[in-house]
């Protein structure tokens, strides 16, 4: 990816995860992977935001928050499902309800919890689709 192709802001939603893929996720500002290298950075309003990422398996508590989070968010947008249990498959959402699958999301990561090299591949695919 050229360094400056496209600019993201990244707000990151936890739906009820066990933080396995949120300290993968914090792992992206540290030196090894430096997401703003890239004119990426994690933002803390999701109207900065182009990408949502979402963790974890949707508790009943976040089902309201969330969607207005994601309503919140300026279109165009693109949701990331990071993690087994946001996609469905994990041990806390083996159903297929996971948060990404409840919110719609477009890309989604596997791993429990993926590693930062796998979640910065899928915020380049989000990139593509914006």
């Amino acid at each position: 990816m050229n360094r400056f192709e496209r600019s993201l802001g990244i707000r990151n939603l936890v739906c009820g995860s066990c933080n396995g893929c949120e300290h993968e996720m914090n792992a992206l500002a540290g030196p090894d992977y430096d997401i703003t290298a890239l004119g990426w950075d994690i933002v803390a309003s999701p109207r900065h935001a182009d990408v949502i990422t979402v963790t974890g398996p949707m508790t009943e508590a976040m089902e309201v928050p969330s969607q207005e989070t994601v309503e919140a968010a300026a279109r165009p947008r693109v949701i990331v499902a990071i993690g087994d249990c946001a996609v469905g498959t994990g041990a806390w959402s083996n159903d297929g309800s996971g948060a990404g699958t409840w919110l719609g999301a477009a890309v989604n990561v596997v791993g429990c919890p993926p590693s930062p090299a796998a979640i910065i591949d899928s915020l380049a695919r989000a990139a593509k689709l914006l």
